[in-house]
Protein backbone atom coordinates (compact mmCIF):
# COMPACT_ATOMS: atom_id res chain seq x y z
CA UNK A 1 0.00 0.00 0.00
CA UNK A 2 1.65 3.27 -1.03
CA UNK A 3 1.30 5.58 1.80
CA UNK A 4 -0.15 8.86 1.02
CA UNK A 5 0.81 12.87 0.57
CA UNK A 6 1.23 14.87 4.12
CA UNK A 7 -1.43 17.43 3.75
CA UNK A 8 1.53 20.43 3.96
CA UNK A 9 3.64 18.68 1.43
CA UNK A 10 0.93 18.35 -0.90
CA UNK A 11 0.23 22.58 -0.26
CA UNK A 12 4.03 23.02 -0.57
CA UNK A 13 3.82 21.01 -4.39
CA UNK A 14 1.07 22.28 -5.44
CA UNK A 15 2.12 26.21 -4.75
CA UNK A 16 5.23 24.99 -6.20
CA UNK A 17 3.59 24.11 -9.64
CA UNK A 18 1.74 27.51 -9.47
CA UNK A 19 5.09 29.33 -8.90
CA UNK A 20 6.68 27.56 -12.29
CA UNK A 21 3.54 28.58 -14.23
CA UNK A 22 2.39 24.83 -14.48
CA UNK A 23 -0.86 24.92 -12.42
CA UNK A 24 -2.48 22.22 -14.75
CA UNK A 25 0.05 19.95 -13.21
CA UNK A 26 -2.21 20.64 -9.80
CA UNK A 27 -4.91 17.29 -9.77
CA UNK A 28 -8.31 18.24 -9.88
CA UNK A 29 -7.29 22.04 -10.72
CA UNK A 30 -10.94 24.11 -11.81
CA UNK A 31 -11.42 27.56 -12.27
CA UNK A 32 -14.12 27.99 -9.33
CA UNK A 33 -11.76 27.00 -6.76
CA UNK A 34 -8.10 28.15 -8.34
CA UNK A 35 -8.77 30.66 -10.73
CA UNK A 36 -10.99 33.55 -10.02
CA UNK A 37 -10.31 33.26 -5.99
CA UNK A 38 -6.91 34.06 -6.70
CA UNK A 39 -8.37 36.78 -8.88
CA UNK A 40 -10.75 38.15 -6.01
CA UNK A 41 -8.40 40.94 -4.95
CA UNK A 42 -7.79 42.32 -8.44
CA UNK A 43 -11.92 42.21 -9.17
CA UNK A 44 -12.54 43.88 -6.32
CA UNK A 45 -10.13 46.56 -6.85
CA UNK A 46 -11.88 46.89 -10.12
CA UNK A 47 -14.97 46.77 -8.73
CA UNK A 48 -14.16 49.43 -6.55
CA UNK A 49 -12.43 51.98 -9.14
CA UNK A 50 -15.24 51.14 -11.25
CA UNK A 51 -18.01 53.11 -8.66
CA UNK A 52 -14.81 55.91 -8.88
CA UNK A 53 -15.24 56.58 -12.11
CA UNK A 54 -18.79 56.36 -12.29
CA UNK A 55 -18.99 60.18 -10.66
CA UNK A 56 -21.37 62.50 -12.16
CA UNK A 57 -19.24 65.46 -12.86
CA UNK A 58 -22.59 67.73 -12.55
CA UNK A 59 -22.97 66.82 -9.13
CA UNK A 60 -21.55 68.55 -6.49
CA UNK A 61 -18.56 66.48 -4.27
CA UNK A 62 -20.98 65.49 -1.43
CA UNK A 63 -23.45 64.28 -3.78
CA UNK A 64 -20.71 61.93 -5.25
CA UNK A 65 -19.26 61.25 -2.04
CA UNK A 66 -22.39 59.83 -0.77
CA UNK A 67 -23.11 57.83 -4.55
CA UNK A 68 -19.80 56.37 -3.39
CA UNK A 69 -20.34 55.07 -0.20
CA UNK A 70 -23.66 53.85 -0.96
CA UNK A 71 -21.73 51.72 -3.81
CA UNK A 72 -19.22 50.31 -1.21
CA UNK A 73 -21.79 49.34 1.04
CA UNK A 74 -23.53 47.94 -1.56
CA UNK A 75 -20.05 46.05 -1.83
CA UNK A 76 -19.78 44.92 1.26
CA UNK A 77 -23.41 43.37 1.44
CA UNK A 78 -23.38 41.70 -1.67
CA UNK A 79 -20.20 40.22 -0.30
CA UNK A 80 -21.64 39.47 2.63
CA UNK A 81 -24.80 38.02 1.20
CA UNK A 82 -23.09 35.58 -0.88
CA UNK A 83 -21.14 34.03 2.10
CA UNK A 84 -24.12 33.93 4.67
CA UNK A 85 -25.46 31.85 1.26
CA UNK A 86 -22.85 29.52 0.83
CA UNK A 87 -22.77 28.95 4.84
CA UNK A 88 -19.60 31.45 5.47
CA UNK A 89 -19.33 34.19 8.13
CA UNK A 90 -20.30 37.30 6.42
CA UNK A 91 -16.87 38.78 5.66
CA UNK A 92 -15.23 35.50 5.40
CA UNK A 93 -12.92 35.35 1.81
CA UNK A 94 -14.57 32.72 0.02
CA UNK A 95 -12.71 29.08 -1.05
CA UNK A 96 -14.89 29.32 -4.46
CA UNK A 97 -15.97 31.70 -7.02
CA UNK A 98 -19.08 30.59 -8.81
CA UNK A 99 -21.56 32.04 -11.18
CA UNK A 100 -23.00 34.40 -9.05
CA UNK A 101 -20.10 36.08 -7.66
CA UNK A 102 -19.04 36.47 -11.41
CA UNK A 103 -22.47 37.97 -12.42
CA UNK A 104 -22.86 40.32 -9.86
CA UNK A 105 -19.34 41.54 -10.82
CA UNK A 106 -20.59 42.29 -14.05
CA UNK A 107 -24.02 44.18 -13.39
CA UNK A 108 -23.68 45.29 -9.85
CA UNK A 109 -20.95 48.05 -11.07
CA UNK A 110 -23.42 48.90 -14.03
CA UNK A 111 -26.17 50.29 -11.92
CA UNK A 112 -24.59 53.15 -10.15
CA UNK A 113 -24.65 55.38 -13.67
CA UNK A 114 -27.64 53.91 -13.75
CA UNK A 115 -28.43 55.70 -10.82
CA UNK A 116 -26.63 58.53 -10.47
CA UNK A 117 -27.60 59.89 -13.87
CA UNK A 118 -29.33 57.14 -15.84
CA UNK A 119 -26.51 56.81 -18.25
CA UNK A 120 -27.58 53.83 -20.20
CA UNK A 121 -24.69 53.86 -22.56
CA UNK A 122 -22.24 54.12 -19.72
CA UNK A 123 -23.73 51.19 -18.21
CA UNK A 124 -23.72 48.95 -20.95
CA UNK A 125 -19.84 49.90 -21.78
CA UNK A 126 -19.50 48.92 -17.83
CA UNK A 127 -20.54 45.34 -18.72
CA UNK A 128 -18.71 44.75 -21.75
CA UNK A 129 -15.42 46.12 -19.88
CA UNK A 130 -16.29 43.70 -16.97
CA UNK A 131 -16.69 40.25 -19.37
CA UNK A 132 -13.17 41.64 -20.85
CA UNK A 133 -11.63 42.06 -17.58
CA UNK A 134 -13.07 38.46 -16.73
CA UNK A 135 -12.15 37.06 -19.65
CA UNK A 136 -8.33 38.26 -19.59
CA UNK A 137 -8.06 37.19 -15.68
CA UNK A 138 -9.14 33.90 -16.34
CA UNK A 139 -6.62 33.31 -19.19
CA UNK A 140 -3.48 34.23 -17.34
CA UNK A 141 -4.73 33.00 -13.98
CA UNK A 142 -5.56 29.61 -15.77
CA UNK A 143 -2.43 28.74 -17.38
CA UNK A 144 -0.25 31.01 -15.13
CA UNK A 145 0.83 33.05 -17.76
CA UNK A 146 2.49 35.78 -15.12
CA UNK A 147 4.38 33.01 -13.27
CA UNK A 148 5.46 31.72 -16.75
CA UNK A 149 6.49 34.99 -17.76
CA UNK A 150 8.57 35.24 -14.72
CA UNK A 151 10.22 31.95 -14.74
CA UNK A 152 11.17 32.84 -18.48
CA UNK A 153 13.11 35.57 -17.48
CA UNK A 154 14.65 34.46 -14.32
CA UNK A 155 16.18 32.20 -16.72
CA UNK A 156 17.20 34.92 -19.14
CA UNK A 157 18.88 37.45 -16.10
CA UNK A 158 20.80 34.07 -15.23
CA UNK A 159 22.10 33.58 -18.48
CA UNK A 160 23.02 37.38 -18.81
CA UNK A 161 26.21 36.75 -16.61
CA UNK A 162 26.95 34.63 -19.64
CA UNK A 163 26.83 36.57 -22.15
CA UNK A 164 29.98 36.40 -23.72
CA UNK A 165 29.73 32.47 -23.53
CA UNK A 166 26.78 33.77 -25.30
CA UNK A 167 28.61 35.54 -27.77
CA UNK A 168 31.14 33.38 -28.46
CA UNK A 169 28.78 30.82 -29.70
CA UNK A 170 26.57 33.06 -31.32
CA UNK A 171 28.27 34.88 -33.56
CA UNK A 172 30.10 32.31 -35.74
CA UNK A 173 26.61 30.82 -36.31
CA UNK A 174 26.40 34.20 -38.33
CA UNK A 175 29.77 35.76 -39.36
CA UNK A 176 30.09 33.29 -42.08
CA UNK A 177 27.39 35.40 -43.95
CA UNK A 178 26.21 37.96 -41.74
CA UNK A 179 29.25 40.72 -42.02
CA UNK A 180 29.49 40.52 -46.16
CA UNK A 181 25.53 41.38 -45.69
CA UNK A 182 26.55 43.84 -42.97
CA UNK A 183 29.18 45.45 -45.37
CA UNK A 184 27.17 44.96 -48.59
CA UNK A 185 25.39 48.44 -50.23
CA UNK A 186 22.60 46.28 -51.48
CA UNK A 187 21.15 46.19 -47.61
CA UNK A 188 21.98 49.25 -46.42
CA UNK A 189 19.69 50.84 -49.34
CA UNK A 190 17.28 48.92 -48.39
CA UNK A 191 17.20 49.97 -45.05
CA UNK A 192 17.64 53.71 -45.90
CA UNK A 193 13.85 52.97 -47.27
CA UNK A 194 12.48 51.37 -44.28
CA UNK A 195 9.49 53.01 -42.16
CA UNK A 196 9.56 52.46 -38.61
CA UNK A 197 6.69 50.06 -39.64
CA UNK A 198 7.76 48.11 -42.26
CA UNK A 199 11.52 47.63 -40.71
CA UNK A 200 8.70 46.40 -37.26
CA UNK A 201 6.84 43.85 -39.74
CA UNK A 202 10.25 42.60 -41.25
CA UNK A 203 11.98 41.77 -37.85
CA UNK A 204 8.58 40.30 -36.17
CA UNK A 205 8.15 37.90 -39.50
CA UNK A 206 11.36 36.44 -38.82
CA UNK A 207 11.02 35.84 -35.33
CA UNK A 208 7.19 34.59 -36.03
CA UNK A 209 9.27 32.20 -38.29
CA UNK A 210 11.29 31.51 -35.09
CA UNK A 211 8.59 30.65 -32.84
CA UNK A 212 7.23 28.06 -35.73
CA UNK A 213 10.61 26.19 -35.39
CA UNK A 214 10.53 26.38 -31.85
CA UNK A 215 6.57 25.27 -31.99
CA UNK A 216 7.47 22.70 -34.40
CA UNK A 217 9.80 20.40 -31.85
CA UNK A 218 6.99 20.63 -29.13
CA UNK A 219 5.08 17.56 -28.84
CA UNK A 220 8.56 15.99 -29.37
CA UNK A 221 10.27 17.90 -26.40
CA UNK A 222 7.22 17.05 -23.66
CA UNK A 223 6.26 13.51 -24.95
CA UNK A 224 10.06 12.78 -23.63
CA UNK A 225 10.69 14.72 -20.85
CA UNK A 226 7.15 12.95 -19.11
CA UNK A 227 8.33 9.64 -19.63
CA UNK A 228 11.37 8.05 -17.02
CA UNK A 229 11.73 4.40 -16.94
CA UNK A 230 11.82 4.10 -13.02
CA UNK A 231 11.43 5.79 -10.12
CA UNK A 232 15.26 6.04 -9.55
CA UNK A 233 15.15 8.03 -12.12
CA UNK A 234 12.64 10.29 -11.43
CA UNK A 235 13.81 10.71 -8.13
CA UNK A 236 17.18 11.71 -9.72
CA UNK A 237 15.13 14.76 -11.04
CA UNK A 238 14.19 15.95 -7.68
CA UNK A 239 16.36 18.58 -7.00
CA UNK A 240 14.98 22.17 -5.38
CA UNK A 241 11.21 20.76 -5.24
CA UNK A 242 9.24 20.43 -2.01
CA UNK A 243 9.22 16.53 -2.94
CA UNK A 244 12.42 14.80 -2.32
CA UNK A 245 14.14 11.36 -3.74
CA UNK A 246 12.72 9.84 -0.58
CA UNK A 247 9.15 10.73 -1.02
CA UNK A 248 10.03 7.87 -4.49
CA UNK A 249 10.41 4.87 -1.40
CA UNK A 250 7.52 2.31 -1.77
CA UNK A 251 6.57 3.22 -5.32
CA UNK A 252 6.66 0.16 -7.45
CA UNK A 253 6.59 -0.14 -11.44
CA UNK A 254 7.26 2.07 -14.50
CA UNK A 255 5.92 5.66 -13.48
CA UNK A 256 3.25 6.03 -15.57
CA UNK A 257 1.04 9.29 -14.32
CA UNK A 258 -2.17 9.76 -15.96
CA UNK A 259 -1.38 11.31 -19.59
CA UNK A 260 -1.57 15.46 -20.00
CA UNK A 261 -5.26 16.53 -21.01
CA UNK A 262 -5.12 19.24 -23.73
CA UNK A 263 -5.24 21.87 -21.33
CA UNK A 264 -2.20 20.54 -19.53
CA UNK A 265 -0.41 20.63 -23.04
CA UNK A 266 -1.13 23.74 -23.36
CA UNK A 267 -0.36 24.62 -20.19
CA UNK A 268 3.53 23.07 -20.07
CA UNK A 269 3.72 23.85 -23.85
CA UNK A 270 3.60 27.86 -23.45
CA UNK A 271 6.18 27.28 -20.32
CA UNK A 272 8.57 25.74 -23.08
CA UNK A 273 7.56 28.28 -25.84
CA UNK A 274 7.92 31.27 -23.63
CA UNK A 275 11.04 29.90 -22.15
CA UNK A 276 13.00 29.45 -25.04
CA UNK A 277 11.90 32.48 -27.37
CA UNK A 278 13.20 34.76 -24.76
CA UNK A 279 16.47 32.89 -25.14
CA UNK A 280 15.63 33.25 -28.49
CA UNK A 281 15.05 37.31 -28.45
CA UNK A 282 18.27 37.44 -26.34
CA UNK A 283 20.73 36.11 -28.90
CA UNK A 284 18.37 38.13 -31.42
CA UNK A 285 19.13 41.34 -29.01
CA UNK A 286 23.08 40.67 -28.44
CA UNK A 287 23.70 40.38 -32.28
CA UNK A 288 21.92 43.93 -33.05
CA UNK A 289 23.90 45.16 -30.34
CA UNK A 290 27.66 44.06 -31.62
CA UNK A 291 26.46 44.67 -34.98
CA UNK A 292 25.63 48.59 -33.96
CA UNK A 293 28.92 48.66 -32.01
CA UNK A 294 30.93 47.18 -34.89
CA UNK A 295 28.92 49.53 -37.35
CA UNK A 296 29.45 53.06 -35.31
CA UNK A 297 33.08 52.42 -35.88
CA UNK A 298 33.70 50.98 -39.47
CA UNK A 299 30.13 52.39 -41.11
CA UNK A 300 30.72 56.22 -41.06
CA UNK A 301 28.34 58.29 -42.63
CA UNK A 302 30.18 59.49 -45.72
CA UNK A 303 29.93 55.92 -46.30
CA UNK A 304 26.91 55.35 -45.76
CA UNK A 305 25.82 57.88 -47.91
CA UNK A 306 27.75 56.33 -50.73
CA UNK A 307 25.96 53.60 -50.36
CA UNK A 308 22.79 54.74 -49.85
CA UNK A 309 22.65 57.09 -52.71
CA UNK A 310 20.70 59.77 -50.28
CA UNK A 311 21.45 63.09 -49.38
CA UNK A 312 21.31 62.68 -45.68
CA UNK A 313 20.96 60.31 -42.96
CA UNK A 314 18.73 60.35 -39.80
CA UNK A 315 20.75 59.70 -36.51
CA UNK A 316 21.66 60.46 -32.93
CA UNK A 317 25.31 61.40 -32.40
CA UNK A 318 27.32 59.79 -29.39
CA UNK A 319 27.81 62.75 -26.87
CA UNK A 320 31.35 64.17 -26.99
CA UNK A 321 32.77 62.37 -29.72
CA UNK A 322 31.97 62.93 -33.57
CA UNK A 323 30.51 59.06 -33.86
CA UNK A 324 26.84 58.45 -34.80
CA UNK A 325 24.59 56.14 -34.77
CA UNK A 326 22.50 56.11 -37.79
CA UNK A 327 18.95 55.07 -38.33
CA UNK A 328 20.38 52.95 -41.36
CA UNK A 329 22.56 50.98 -38.93
CA UNK A 330 20.20 50.25 -36.48
CA UNK A 331 17.67 48.95 -39.33
CA UNK A 332 20.70 46.88 -40.76
CA UNK A 333 21.49 45.54 -37.25
CA UNK A 334 18.24 44.85 -36.14
CA UNK A 335 17.75 43.04 -38.94
CA UNK A 336 20.89 40.87 -38.72
CA UNK A 337 19.68 40.21 -35.14
CA UNK A 338 16.36 39.01 -35.94
CA UNK A 339 17.65 36.52 -38.71
CA UNK A 340 20.38 35.27 -36.42
CA UNK A 341 17.71 34.63 -33.66
CA UNK A 342 15.54 32.77 -36.42
CA UNK A 343 19.25 30.87 -36.83
CA UNK A 344 19.51 30.12 -33.16
CA UNK A 345 15.95 28.61 -33.05
CA UNK A 346 16.68 26.39 -35.91
CA UNK A 347 19.73 25.08 -34.77
CA UNK A 348 18.60 24.81 -31.34
CA UNK A 349 15.60 22.39 -32.72
CA UNK A 350 17.94 20.41 -34.99
CA UNK A 351 21.59 19.94 -33.67
CA UNK A 352 21.78 18.58 -30.13
CA UNK A 353 25.15 20.03 -29.61
CA UNK A 354 23.00 23.61 -29.04
CA UNK A 355 20.62 21.77 -27.62
CA UNK A 356 22.03 20.50 -24.65
CA UNK A 357 24.07 23.69 -23.95
CA UNK A 358 21.89 26.31 -24.53
CA UNK A 359 18.37 24.48 -23.35
CA UNK A 360 20.23 22.26 -21.24
CA UNK A 361 18.96 24.33 -17.76
CA UNK A 362 15.45 24.67 -19.37
CA UNK A 363 15.28 20.56 -20.14
CA UNK A 364 16.36 19.83 -16.66
CA UNK A 365 13.48 22.22 -14.96
CA UNK A 366 10.65 21.30 -17.14
CA UNK A 367 11.68 17.35 -16.90
CA UNK A 368 11.74 18.40 -12.81
CA UNK A 369 8.52 19.44 -12.94
CA UNK A 370 7.23 16.37 -14.88
CA UNK A 371 9.11 13.95 -12.35
CA UNK A 372 7.62 16.24 -9.00
CA UNK A 373 3.94 15.70 -11.14
CA UNK A 374 4.54 11.84 -11.47
CA UNK A 375 5.72 11.26 -7.65
CA UNK A 376 2.76 13.55 -6.67
CA UNK A 377 0.11 12.20 -8.50
CA UNK A 378 1.31 8.46 -7.33
CA UNK A 379 1.11 9.46 -4.23
CA UNK A 380 -2.30 10.90 -4.14
CA UNK A 381 -3.56 7.81 -5.78
CA UNK A 382 -4.20 9.33 -8.81
CA UNK A 383 -3.75 6.80 -11.72
CA UNK A 384 -6.16 6.77 -14.42
CA UNK A 385 -5.85 9.26 -17.24
CA UNK A 386 -8.08 12.29 -17.00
Amino acid sequence: MVAGLDPHIQRDTERWFLHRGIPHFIDRYNAAEDVFTRALPVLSLAFMAEFVAAADTEWDWWHNLLAMAGGFVLLVGMYSAFNILRGRRPLQRPNDVGTPELIAFVTIPALLPLIIGGRWRTAMLTVVVNIVVLIVVYVILLYGLIPTARWALSHMFRQLGGVGRLMARSLPLVLVFSMFIFLNAEIWQVAADFTGTYFGISVGVLLGIASVFVLFRLPREVDSLRRFRSWEEVASQLSDAPLEPEDCEGLEGKPDPPSLTRADWLNVGMVWWFSQLVQVLLVGAVIAAFYILFGVFTVREATILQWTENGSVSGWDISGTDLTVTWELVTVAGFIGAFSALQFAISAVTDETYREEFLGELVHDVREAFAVRAVYLARLGVTVSR
